[in-house]
């Protein structure tokens, strides 16, 4: 894609991105307060190097016009170029390439935006390695890879309930946590991801049964210290937050419950099975719900069929909130999500109130095949007093 504010760029094979559109696109950023990664443009080139000529043009438009950038990467998942466009770009040249958009960005207003890249599919070591070692590491902020567990068009319904396909992703995480340890500075994030790529899995990627993957997902990237987890995607597929209709997915209402409730201090919380996920992180400071700092939120995913009843030693005996979200009709392939056996949907195409059910010190049952959050308000962590900046869920 060119940006073509003057309809005049001759593009050949290329997609044009014009003026209305990008003010358009900007206009409804401002109106949600969505923050915005822009991937320009690493097709265009002069031989083997980068051309930034129309990435220049479209920082300058957009800086005239006030646009904000949170973070600016280039190209889109490189390592598949060969397989997409009959093209290549090696791992070493795009480090080079990547000096050269460094070079570009401090010499407009969006120096202080993050550089991301390489947003590779999937991590795959040589090339990471190859694109620090040759320029990426003096340029990057935050090192990014796609992830997602499944071709979404050939995967089936069980796939998305087990535990051997969510452990997959560990060994990637574990990988890239070692590789920010040893770049003081850099941090990591899934700069994409999903259940299934290819689109996501019909009539089950936006049904209930996907937050198992989602839930999951946004737990053990915590845990293993990634500081985003961007989304795939906001509209479209089969795998999306909204619906056709721009109504909420399942997803919407698990990843609005975490938005609210989950804080950036994160714990090691053990369990005695694969089939019961664990995550434990500091509630929220200044959440919707007014916990004090010093609770603590736990999220859980029980695979089984039957219930089972949660213990956490440290905490025995505190009352408890829970949040927990079951399929409209106990269906794992509804469209609609209970919150404490009230469905949720929009009044008036306004969030409805998303209130816990109190526990107070009971034992606490997790049913099967459900997941959702608990808050121990009084747990009184001193970890949880205070927090810094915490992870970007997107």
């Amino acid at each position: 894609m060119v940006f073509d504010p003057t309809h005049y760029i001759a593009t050949g094979q290329q997609f044009q991105l014009q003026a209305k559109t990008w003010d358009d696109l900007n206009m409804f950023l401002h109106k949600t307060g969505f923050k915005l990664v822009i991937g320009l443009n690493v097709m265009l080139r002069d031989g083997t190097r980068w051309n930034p000529s129309n990435a220049k043009l479209l920082l300058k438009y957009s800086s005239d016009k006030g646009y904000p950038f949170a973070g600016i990467e280039l190209g889109n998942e490189p390592n598949l170029f060969c397989q997409h466009w009959n093209t290549t770009v090696s791992d070493v040249q795009l480090g080079r390439d990547y000096k050269e958009l460094k070079q570009v960005v401090q010499r407009n207003p969006y120096k202080s935006s993050l550089i991301l890249g390489p947003d590779i599919a999937g991590y795959k070591d040589k090339f990471i390695n190859n694109f620090l070692s040759n320029g990426g590491v003096s340029v990057l902020d935050v090192l990014t890879i796609h992830h997602y567990y499944f071709n979404g068009q050939t995967a089936k319904l069980e796939d998305f309930s087990k535990s051997s396909i969510m452990d997959k992703l560990i060994s990637e995480l574990h990988t890239v946590a070692g590789i920010v340890r040893n770049h003081h500075g850099l941090v990591a994030w899934l700069g994409e991801t999903s259940s299934g790529y290819g689109g996501g899995t019909p009539g089950i990627g936006d049904r209930y049964v996907a937050g198992n993957l989602w839930l999951d997902k946004l737990g053990a990237s915590a845990k293993y210290g990634l500081k985003g987890v961007l989304r795939q995607g906001f509209f479209g597929g089969h795998y999306s937050l909204l619906d056709s209709n721009s109504d909420p997915n399942p997803d919407y209402w698990l990843t609005l419950l975490y938005r609210r409730l989950v804080g950036n201090k994160v714990f090691d919380i053990p369990s005695s099975s694969d089939n019961i996920r664990l995550y434990a992180h500091c509630t929220k400071l200044n959440n919707v719900y007014n916990y004090e700092p010093g609770s603590i939120t736990v999220y859980a995913l029980n695979l089984n069929t039957a219930p089972v009843i949660l213990t956490i030693s440290d905490l025995h005996g505190r009352s408890a909130d829970a949040f927990w979200l079951t399929p409209e009709g106990g269906d794992l392939k509804s469209q609609k999500v209970r919150l404490n056996g009230k469905t949720l949907e929009l009044v008036n195409n306004q969030i409805p109130q998303m209130t816990p059910r109190h526990l107070g010190n009971r034992q606490m049952t997790v049913p099967g095949n459900t997941f959702g959050f608990i808050v121990i308000p009084d747990a009184n962590i001193a970890a949880c007093q205070s927090q810094g900046h915490g992870t970007i869920i997107g």
